[in-house]
């Protein structure tokens, strides 16, 4: 059976959405190791620090990736343009987060950015899913799938 491009747009994106579940799961995961560790303030270092390796070496290679493929080309729509640029300032006020966090040394604090991250992080996920991934699948222009694709690529 031959899948159709609509059907292998509608792969991808189902793909990349599990993707920003388990990205999601795994920052819940850290915060809340932050957050229980919190109130030992020679504890909460090792955790305040898995966080911000994990964002530097996941979270930004990711949103990186996403710029140069699936970001561009929904830029390239008319109903794209000031989605991705949002999208994209977005981005730096993560890893902004991600700076603050690594920054303090307070470990409430260092519990307080960990929790914003991820809340802004799951929304901006959840406006990746429901904005970003249907605008491409609709635009006939855009193969998804290979998108998918590249965004593989370079991360290997």
């Amino acid at each position: 059976m031959t899948t159709t491009a609509p059907e292998r747009d509608e792969a991808a994106a189902d793909a990349i959405r599990r993707h920003h579940e388990h990205l999601v799961a795994e920052l819940e995961q850290l915060a809340a190791d932050l957050a229980n560790s919190a109130g030992q303030p020679s504890g909460f270092e090792h955790p305040k620090a898995q966080i911000v390796t994990w964002a530097r070496a996941v979270l930004a290679p990711h949103a990186a990736g996403e710029e140069r493929t699936l970001y561009r080309a929904a830029a390239e729509t008319e109903a794209g343009r000031l989605l991705i640029t949002s999208m994209i300032a977005e981005h730096g006020v993560i890893l902004g987060m991600v700076d603050a966090l690594e920054a303090t040394t307070d470990p409430v604090a260092a519990a307080a950015w960990a929790e914003a991250l991820r809340r802004v992080f799951a929304s901006h996920a959840a406006k990746e899913n429901d904005l970003v991934l249907p605008l491409l699948v609709a635009e006939p222009k855009v193969d998804l799938a290979e998108l998918l694709e590249d965004l593989h690529e370079e991360a290997h």
